[in-house]
């Protein structure tokens, strides 16, 4: 116990609490041992790559090139992803000095929003405030229609600013970028890019003087390795290919009705944040719903309300609000102290949560000696909420068993905390019933349905609700992994094989061997509970090292190259910072820890430790990253890269 905190719960129970979550975090790795592999990739599946092809979009749209683009000319700029990250690249480099006429976006998607194109799921919203998730707010003049916007709303974001930065006649939609080259001789690098349909020449080979890879966290399907999966002969999606067609309802509703599931037998694989929201929406339709859960989620209230224009008037009320609300929230949520004397969010996120900045960096330094102490305080002040969350369950379900299989046994931070004001009261329905697989997960999948606990529950649709591959592997951390692309650099140098051997970056958004490259980061840089204001904050260094390497290299065609030094100093201060992560050492099997791989890789010995250390995301929070980074710009020495003029 901290002598800090002996108030907040007895130290016998705060005992027995700790069993629990080791028990079941052991149980967890006992039934999945295999980490990431019990999963498949759908890039490389013949049999199943058409899990992840494109619901959204007709065979003869984005046949063509924009006129507006000329590929027969190297292109200045290259953003991969028009998700809400390639946007926002796209509006800071704008805002920095690139002309719009130098600058394509492409993206296998056939519209805007990325994750938010993808996943049109029943009940879908964004699970951060809208005041402070959907970026460019200021900028657009938008209201969110309510503080938890839902995904019509999120993908009318992304359309929108398209649209006020005139950037349709710009994009590359339907377009897989498959393989980037460094050409030496002529300073630029060479993309290939592939048709998402079947026409083959509809493929492209860009030239191009600058790319930026922006996003690419969470629009991969990931589907789970298990016996039988190809042999099921009723319906099958993953949720973020989404089959209105088959369920009822469509894409464009908030609330679609489902209504041809009323005579349906349907199982959903998963309790994680998406299927939180979609069983709400298909308790009220299926004939028969199964909830097939491994892990339980934490399902803290979420309060959604629509917006008072009064309110938004007074959020609204200064220039730069969008930024302060973020740092706010930030300060809160990574727990600087003295902590702000307004809390502008105040809701789950950073009420009664103290602890779960453990997930993404605490605000305060962390030295060695502290470690334990700091542990045991996030533990201690994470009890009491956790006891609510739970207390929560048994309020809200009816039927006991269901209710403490329900249960999260883990501290908060080691899996992303859920908040909805509807999933828990669907399990009082009667056409709702729990699967609990006791941390197994499904034992097999039949022609006629799913085998749980050795019983066959025979289905006409299997959802899947299973996430998706967001860092990598444990030895592929590469920015080249998570977009799928071959990435060759100076002399022959392969991305993914250059992180196997050392996570190395500066401020984690370029590397040494790739010039005028940059990537959104991962690994080495800061991310949050908010991945917008990260990759806004991205978006804004990168556009000012651009643009300010050309002005010092003195031509347009500046050649901009991380150094080694350089990132050996910034390995060491994301090692320094790595300390205040150490909470998620031991967490139950999770997509921040891949499924408990990390775990594994510490107990190799020290110098694996150091390695991980160095490979970590910025451990003091985005408002300190943010900091550092702002210092380093502030003397306008572009310190730690090599700015040559191409020749």
């Amino acid at each position: 116990m901290s002598k800090l905190d002996k108030n907040l719960i007895s130290a016998s129970a705060a005992a027995e609490i700790e069993a629990k979550y080791n028990a079941e975090r052991d149980k967890r790795l006992q039934e999945r041992p295999q980490g990431e592999a019990q999963f498949i990739d759908l890039t490389t599946s013949e049999k199943f790559k058409h899990l992840q092809d494109d619901p959204w979009v007709s065979s003869d749209e984005h046949t063509s090139v924009p006129v507006t683009i000329d590929i027969s000319k190297p292109i200045k700029y290259l953003i991969v992803g028009a998700g809400y990250s390639g946007l926002l690249f796209a509006v800071r480099l704008l805002e920095a000095g690139a002309k719009l006429e130098e600058l394509v976006i492409v993206d296998s998607a056939g519209g805007y929003g990325g994750v938010w194109y993808w996943n049109r799921y029943p009940g879908l919203m964004c699970d951060v405030e809208s005041y402070i998730y959907m970026p460019l707010l200021e900028e657009t003049g938008y209201m969110p229609k309510h503080k938890y916007s839902y995904g019509p709303e999120l993908r009318g974001q992304a359309d929108r600013i398209a649209d006020k930065w005139n950037l349709r006649g710009r994009t590359l939609f339907r377009q897989q970028t498959k393989q980037m080259n460094w050409d030496a001789g002529k300073n630029e690098w060479i993309v290939k890019t592939q048709f998402a349909g079947d026409k083959r020449d509809l493929d492209l080979e860009l030239h191009v003087k600058y790319v930026l890879l922006a996003g690419g966290q969470a629009t991969r399907p990931k589907i789970p390795v298990v016996e039988g999966f190809d042999t099921f002969k009723g319906h099958i999606f993953h949720t973020s290919r989404w089959n209105y067609g088959y369920t009822g309802g469509s894409d464009g509703e908030v609330k679609p009705e489902l209504t041809k599931l009323k005579d349906k037998r349907v199982a959903i694989i998963g309790t994680g944040a998406t299927a939180v929201q979609a069983i709400p929406e298909l308790a009220k339709y299926a004939k028969q719903l199964f909830v097939v859960q491994r892990t339980p989620s934490s399902i803290d209230e979420r309060n959604q309300r629509e917006t008072d224009p009064e309110e938004w008037k007074n959020i609204t009320d200064k220039k730069g609000w969008w930024w302060d609300r973020n740092v706010n929230f930030a300060e809160v949520l990574h727990q600087k102290q003295p902590q702000p004397a307004v809390n502008m969010v105040s809701d789950r996120w950073v009420l009664e949560n103290p602890s779960y900045c453990t997930a993404w960096g605490n605000n305060s330094a962390v030295t060695p000696d502290q470690v334990p102490e700091y542990v045991e305080k996030l533990h201690v002040n994470d009890i009491p909420r956790a006891e609510r969350v739970r207390k929560r369950v048994d309020e809200i379900v009816k039927d006991k068993e269901t209710a403490q299989n329900l249960k999260h046994w883990y501290p908060t931070w080691c899996k992303r905390p859920c908040f909805h004001d509807d999933f828990l009261p669907a399990f009082n329905k009667p056409n709702v019933t729990l699967l609990d697989t006791n941390g197994h997960g499904v034992d097999r999948i039949t022609e006629k349905g799913v085998v749980v606990n050795g019983k066959e529950y025979e289905l006409d649709l299997l959802i899947l609700g299973t996430g998706y591959k967001v860092l990598g592997g444990s030895s592929n951390m590469s920015p080249a992994f998570r977009f799928g692309i071959t990435i060759t650099g100076k002399d022959g140098l392969n991305m993914d094989a250059a992180f196997q051997e050392e996570i190395s970056t500066l401020h984690g958004l370029c590397r040494a061997g790739f010039p005028n490259l940059f990537f959104a980061g991962a690994s080495q840089a800061s991310l949050t509970a908010n991945q917008i204001m990260s990759m806004d904050t991205f978006a804004k260094h990168i556009g000012y090292v651009i643009m300010e390497g050309q002005r010092k290299a003195g031509t347009a065609g500046a050649i901009i190259e991380s150094t080694q030094a350089a990132q050996d100093a910034w390995g060491d201060q994301v090692a320094a910072a790595a300390l205040g992560l150490a909470g998620m050492g031991g967490c139950t099997p999770n997509y921040l820890n891949l499924e408990g791989e990390l775990d594994k890789l510490a107990s190799l010995g020290p110098e694996v430790q150091a390695m991980m250390m160095r490979g970590q995301i910025w451990g003091r929070g985005i408002n300190n990253y943010v900091e550092v980074l702002d210092k380093w710009r502030s003397d306008g020495v572009l310190r730690g890269l090599v700015i040559k003029a191409a020749a």
